[in-house]
Parts: structure tokens; C-alpha cells; sequence
């Protein structure tokens, strides 16, 4: 029987493949061009017909950097069948990143001379079945890890009879030798009463006491002393806080007394240590230390509060008592166990410490007093390990990102919330203080991860190091700067159209003038002459503030362009310093022989940072003295300095020259608006240089600034 015309031609087959519900393509070469894709494979892609012709890098640019275009490669290249389950892969469904579990096969399909023609491509969405796996296999552990916890809590209940078994043997012990060591329990006694603080003494808070008080972070790193701890070492705070008090111990006591503290740190637990400290005047005290671990309400390591008690004359008594036993010893040999009596007799001690720690703990209620106030200032603190990378912040800079409360964060968790423009500036700022321990102050705009809205944010920070010098924090302050900001923009937006608006009917006004140039020149007006050239140079000086106005504005909308080119630079000096001598009986200009070399930056931009820096030092310096234009090369960089022998700057001054408006107060009578120097610092920075200053009241001032060499 002929079957033939039953058989389904290519397209009725191609057809059927359509609508099955297994998703199918077929790709064709090395690139994996889609030459057909059905229904349910464009549904998983949430693509249409036209990726048909596309390689898969094009039709699905998200899968760079995934394993997948590889694995066609090597499909087409070696006539491979790769097969995978439960294989995540990353999509672009509506414009969203989603993540996606799959069953499939890239299976190559050879001719019968064995070459391969194209690639089988068939795929099953698998997500639901494996994020249910997933969730038994986490209940299966959580419930094994609840056997456990119980099957340890038997054991440790077991350890507890035995330590009362061993108590109630103990007790026995110190009945029998009661009578031998009365002395000894007095003074044991003596010394318990003295340690001893009632907790109504310590409502009084840490600046009331007379026992040195001291708060430590998670780090390791002090942020309190009370008033104690500045009397008795005579250190003001501040210098407590930056180099601590470690250089104070005794040297037969720092290594035990270190050793006890990092032991307790690594352990997050409770330490005890006695040691001897130089005073203000000149002698040792003996001190009892001891540091309670903090704890944050979710569990996590908050650092330690410590109290130190003088207990000088304790240790006179405890010499005291050292003879006393010798003594006893003699007397008796079952004063040999006196040791034991002591260490329980100490264990009695630790329990009163204890009482003199819970109230001690009272105190962490001020740190998070410190907190509240953060929070309802609208701000919210953070910090960065150094060596993890590791951020912990407030809850006030998670709802401002918009990330979740309970999760740990990454700075790459950070970076999605900022605007990208702004992602090199803040790794710069990072790397730079974690480098050279400077503190940092940014400005950027966020957008909140939950709600889409769009904030500005300022960050300070500061890098905080152990006595090696060693990074160990890098921890501020976070701010919502967005009112402030939004004014700033209208302001610059505001300056920016009405700079604008007078360019226009200046420079109509310039051409007037240049006609009648031209025609005073003919008739020989000398007046009218001299007139329109004062004329022409008062609007050059307009049209240059003007200009400055708009750069300003283009520089804080982030629309300040640098456009580099190749030219001289002792070419382009050269024209600026012509341009800029008004008057030869104003000023001498020295241009010292300047190097011969050539830059890849904005001439133009650079011409108004040298343009800016001679017009200074006119303004700033009397009538007829000089003005000395130098260049060199130094390494891979070119250094350009103007000198003058003006009025000078102060160094108070000198500290916020750079920064926008900034106008030193003495110099009312000079004209201008202080922004010539922050566009000159913006175009330097922007160009991979440094703008600096040096300069004394009444001797002048020199300006340099460096760029890096083509």
C-alpha cells in the first residue's frame, strides 16, 4: 500500500513543530543563527518571529557572559549533544532580568557525509519544579539542624547535673578548710565590697563615675572614654580616640594583657585582665579591666563596653595575702589546696563582675540614644571593611536605596540604586581613601530599588586605622540632600538661560562696535577710538564672566563636554598671553621658555584654566610688576605655574580657594563672582590632573597645575 500521499511535505512538518508544546529551535554556524524558533521557544525567550536570522548573542544580548554561546560552539565545531537539568539561565522577559531553570539539549545534526548542517535546540522550563526542591531540600536541613540543637541541648543539660555534682563536692571543701582561712576570706571579702558598684550609681551615667569607662565597635576600635580616662591619663579625648592608650601599659604587662582582649575579640566573649598604666603624674596604677561583649538587637557583634577599676590597693592586699598562705602552708599540708579555694573564691569575684557588667550594659542605652538621633535627622550611618568588602548600614540607608532590612549587603547591591554616571566617582573616592586615609565628602543622585523614586544623597566617610596604620573601617554618615539639591539645579538651570539670554544681544552689541571701530579708524576720531576700545574690552570681560556662568551651570547638570583634540601647548600659552596683555604699562609678562610638547585635551578648555590664572594674577598683583609664566615636564605629567607678586592668600583661605563662590573676604574691592577658580579645578580634575596653589600674605602666589602627557 502506498503511503505516500500521507507524508507531510518541510513546511506542513515545520508546522506541526510550530505548536508543540516542547520548546524547539534550530540554529545554523558557529554564531547559532536562528533559522526557527517555535511558539513555546519564543514564549521561554518572551521574544517574537523577528529573531528568526539573528545569532543568539543578538536576539538574546543578555546571555553574554552566560555559558550557553559557548556551548553552541562547541556543538557546531565538534558535532557535540550537550545536555543539562535544573540549569539556570538569565532573561530579559519584558524589559526584566529573571532567572530560569531548564532542562535542555543542543544536539548537533550531521549530513551523511558527517558534516554538521544545524543545531537541534530543544528546552523544558523547569523553574517550578526546581524552586520546589529547593525549598524541601532547606526544610530538610533546617529540620536536621533542630535535631541537632535538641540532641546538644540533652547533652549540655547531662554537663549541668555533673558541674552541680561537682559543686556540691567543692562546697564541702571550703567548709573543711573555713576555719583555716578566715583571714583570708576577710580580705578576699574586703576586696568583693570594693569592686562592688550599686546599680544606682551607674544611672548616673559614665561622666559621673570614678571607673574609667571606655565603648569599643565591632572593629575593635574605641569611639568613647568617659572623664575618668582623660583625668587619669591626662589625654585629652580626642587624642584617646586617635591613638588610644595601649602605649601606656607597663611593657612586663602589654603582651599578656593584648593577648588576653584579642582572644576574648575573636571569641566575641566576655575579658578580664589586670595591668599596670602610666599616669599623668609620672607612676603606675594597677587596673582591673573588664569588657562585656555588645550585642545588636538581630544578634550581630556590636563591639565591647569595658570598665577599668584602680585596684592598687588591692594588689598590696593580695601580696598580703600571697604571705599569708605561705604561712599557712607551713602550718598545714592540706593548705595546699588553698589554691583551689582561691580560684573558687575568684569564680565568687566573676559572679559580682557580672552584676557590675549588667549594669554597666545600662550604658549601651546612650549609644542608642546616638542612633535615634541619626535616624530623626534624616541620616543613617555605614561602614566598609577594608579587607571583606563587607557593608553594614543603618536601617534609614536601606530604606532610602531601597533594599531589603533583614538582607546582608554588597557594594554591588549599592552601585544598582546609583545613577551609572556616578559609579566611577564613588569607586575613585573609595579607593582613594582606603589608599591614603583621607576623608571623603560626595554628592549623587540615587534611585530608591523599591519604589523607583529619584533622590540625591551625600556620603562623608572616614577611614579608621589600628596602631600599625592599617585600615580596619571605613564608616560615615549618609544623607538625603534632595530639596537642597533640586534647589541647586534650579538655581544653575536659572543661571544657565539667563547667561544664555545675554549672549545673544551681546555679541550684537560687540559687531556694533567693531563697525564703529572701522569707521572711526577712517576719519581718525582718536576719541571715539579710544572710547569703543575701552568699550570692546568691557564686553570681552562680560562675555568671558558670562561664559563662566554657563560653564558652571553645564558643569553641575553633568553637561560640561570635553572635547580633546591633539595641539601645543606652548603654542597655545603663547596666544592666551597675548590676548590677555591689555595694556603693555599694566603688567610685565615673563613667558619663560616653555617645553615643546603635545597634549590630548580640550584646548579650549585648558586655553580659560591658563586664561583664568594670568587674569589673577593681573587683578591681584599692583601696576607694572611681573608676572612669570613657567612650564616643565616632570615624569609623565606637564607642570604649568603662574607667578605673581601680589597680595598673597592665607592659609585659611587657601583651603576653600578651589571651591565654588568662595571669594577671599578681604579682597571686597576686586571684582568677581569666585567661580573662575572651581571651573579651573573641574577642567584640571576632569583632564586627569591637579591644580594646587602656594602663597604667603603680602609675597605673592604661585598656581600650578598638571595634565598627563599624550
Amino acid at each position: 500500500m502506498d503511503l505516500n500521499p500521507y507524508f507531510l511535505n518541510n513546511e506542513s512538518l515545520l508546522s506541526v513543530i510550530q505548536v508543540t508544546p516542547t520548546a524547539t529551535a534550530i540554529h545554523v554556524s558557529e554564531d547559532a543563527v536562528i533559522q526557527f524558533a517555535n511558539d513555546a521557544m519564543l514564549k521561554i525567550w518572551g521574544k517574537d518571529q523577528q529573531v528568526i536570522g539573528k545569532s543568539l548573542a543578538e536576539a538574546l544580548p543578555e546571555l553574554k557572559g552566560q555559558p550557553f554561546i559557548d556551548m553552541f560552539k562547541r556543538v557546531w565545531n565538534e558535532g557535540l549533544t550537550i545536555k543539562g537539568s535544573d540549569t539556570a539561565a538569565t532573561l530579559n522577559i519584558d524589559g526584566v532580568l529573571k532567572t530560569f531553570y531548564f532542562d535542555f539539549e543542543y544536539r548537533a545534526i550531521k549530513n551523511k557525509a558527517g558534516d554538521v548542517i544545524c543545531i537541534l535546540h530543544t528546552a523544558i522550563d523547569v523553574t517550578d519544579r526546581f524552586l520546589k526542591q529547593e525549598a524541601e531540600r532547606l526544610s530538610t536541613e533546617k529540620q536536621e539542624a533542630l535535631e541537632r540543637e535538641q540532641a546538644l541541648n540533652e547533652e549540655l543539660a547531662a554537663t549541668n547535673e555533673e558541674l552541680s555534682a561537682t559543686n556540691d563536692e567543692l562546697l564541702t571543701t571550703q567548709e573543711t578548710l573555713s576555719q583555716l582561712n578566715i583571714e583570708l576570706e576577710n580580705r578576699v571579702a574586703e576586696r568583693v565590697k570594693q569592686l562592688s558598684e550599686s546599680e544606682s550609681r551607674f544611672r548616673t551615667m559614665a561622666e559621673g563615675t570614678d571607673i574609667l569607662i571606655a565603648v569599643g565597635d565591632e572593629n575593635g576600635n574605641a569611639i568613647y572614654f568617659n572623664k575618668a580616662w582623660t583625668k587619669l591619663t591626662g589625654r585629652r579625648m580626642e587624642d584617646l580616640l586617635e591613638f588610644g592608650w595601649v602605649d601606656l601599659i607597663h611593657p612586663d604587662d602589654k603582651e599578656i594583657y593584648l593577648n588576653i582582649y584579642l582572644d576574648a575579640f575573636k571569641l566575641r566573649t566576655t575579658f578580664t585582665g589586670e595591668f599596670r598604666i602610666l599616669t599623668a603624674k609620672g607612676d603606675y596604677h594597677w587596673l582591673l579591666a573588664v569588657g562585656p561583649p555588645r550585642f545588636n538587637p538581630d544578634g550581630t557583634f556590636a563591639g565591647y563596653i569595658s570598665s577599668c577599676t584602680d585596684i592598687s590597693i588591692l594588689k598590696k592586699q593580695e601580696e598580703d595575702l600571697q604571705a599569708l598562705n605561705e604561712e599557712l602552708a607551713t602550718i598545714n599540708e592540706e593548705l595546699m589546696s588553698s589554691n583551689e579555694e582561691l580560684s573558687l573564691t575568684n569564680d565568687t569575684l566573676g559572679k559580682t563582675q557580672k552584676q557590675l557588667i549588667e549594669s554597666l550594659n545600662k550604658l549601651t542605652d546612650s549609644e542608642q540614644k546616638l542612633m535615634l538621633a541619626i535616624e530623626t535627622g534624616n541620616m543613617g550611618t555605614w561602614s566598609i571593611n577594608p579587607e571583606t568588602q563587607r557593608v553594614d548600614m543603618s536601617k534609614f540607608v536601606k530604606d532610602m536605596l531601597g533594599l531589603p532590612i533583614e538582607n546582608d549587603v554588597e557594594i554591588n547591591d549599592i552601585m544598582k540604586a546609583v545613577d551609572p554616571d556616578y559609579h566611577d566617582m564613588l569607586f575613585s573616592a573609595l579607593k582613594n581613601a582606603l589608599e591614603t586615609h583621607e576623608s571623603s565628602d560626595t554628592e549623587y543622585p540615587i534611585t530608591n530599588l523599591k519604589s523607583g523614586k529619584l533622590k540625591w544623597v551625600k556620603a562623608t566617610g572616614r577611614v579608621f586605622t589600628d596602631e600599625d596604620g592599617k585600615a580596619v573601617t571605613y564608616s560615615g554618615l549618609f544623607m538625603d540632600i534632595t530639596e537642597r539639591k533640586l534647589d541647586e539645579i534650579r538655581k544653575n538651570d536659572f543661571i544657565g538661560m539667563v547667561s544664555h539670554e545675554l549672549k545673544t544681544p551681546l555679541t550684537a552689541l560687540y559687531g556694533y562696535i567693531q563697525v564703529l571701530q572701522h569707521r572711526a579708524s577712517k576719519v581718525q576720531e582718536d576719541y571715539f577710538i579710544q572710547a569703543l576700545a575701552k568699550a570692546n574690552i568691557q564686553i570681552k570681560k562680560m562675555t568671558s564672566m558670562i561664559n563662566g556662568f554657563l560653564n558652571v551651570s553645564r558643569l553641575e547638570s553633568s553637561k560640561l563636554l570635553i572635547n580633546k583634540s591633539l595641539f601645543r601647548l606652548d603654542e597655545l600659552i603663547a596666544e592666551i598671553v597675548e590676548d590677555s596683555y591689555i595694556s603693555p604699562s599694566t603688567h610685565q609678562v615673563i613667558l619663560k621658555p616653555t617645553c615643546e610638547v603635545s597634549l590630548h585635551a580640550d584646548r579650549e578648555k585648558i586655553g580659560s584654566v591658563v586664561s583664568n590664572l594670568i587674569s589673577n594674577a593681573f587683578k591681584y598683583s599692583e601696576n607694572g610688576t611681573e608676572v612669570l609664566i613657567s612650564c616643565e615636564i616632570i615624569e609623565d605629567h606637564v607642570q604649568v605655574a603662574v607667578k605673581d607678586y601680589g597680595i598673597g592668600i592665607s592659609a585659611e583661605d587657601i583651603k576653600s580657594l578651589f571651591q565654588r563662590y568662595y571669594r577671599v573676604e578681604s579682597n571686597h574691592t576686586i571684582s568677581g563672582f569666585g567661580i573662575g577658580l572651581y571651573l579651573c579645578y573641574e577642567i584640571v580634575q576632569r583632564h586627569g590632573g591637579r591644580i594646587w596653589v602656594e602663597s604667603q600674605p603680602g609675597q605673592g602666589s604661585i598656581f600650578y597645575f598638571t595634565l598627563p602627557l599624550a
